[in-house]
């Protein structure tokens, strides 16, 4: 088969490519600009935990809307807990204390007249999972 030829990119070449492979790069976003830390520890608890990666986490969890769990706590008051209770959280998510609410069971209906259940996690919780 002559002709065209796909560039893969594989994973050695990709770790070739890594200037510092001990620290890893972060975006905090500010309210008017981005800033660049560094992190010594890289590992998956660090990515998840990173303020690009909530960041993330918070525009989806703001963007799907939905209702409140157990707590009734509603997305747009969201933002004002995690001003308020976001380095509590993230240190009790890095010591291994953390355990998610309950989730709230609610039953809706189906068109065959039977119903379905539906299980609505807290607000806090849709952003850390």
């Amino acid at each position: 088969m002559n002709g065209r030829k796909q560039n893969i990119d594989t994973l050695s070449d990709q770790l070739a490519l890594k200037v510092e492979p001990d620290v890893q790069t972060f975006m905090g976003i500010t309210e008017n600009h981005l800033t660049a830390f560094k992190h010594a520890k890289v590992g998956l608890l660090e990515y998840i935990l990173s303020p690009s990666n909530l960041n993330l986490a918070y525009k989806q969890v703001k963007n799907n809307k939905g209702s409140g769990g157990i707590d009734r706590m509603k997305v747009d008051d969201l933002l004002p807990y995690l001003l308020c209770h976001k380095d509590k959280l993230i240190s009790s998510i890095y010591d291994g204390k953390y355990h998610p609410n309950p989730v709230r069971r609610v039953e809706i209906p189906k068109s065959n007249g039977k119903k379905r259940n539906l299980g609505i996690p807290t607000v806090v919780d849709r952003l850390i999972q």
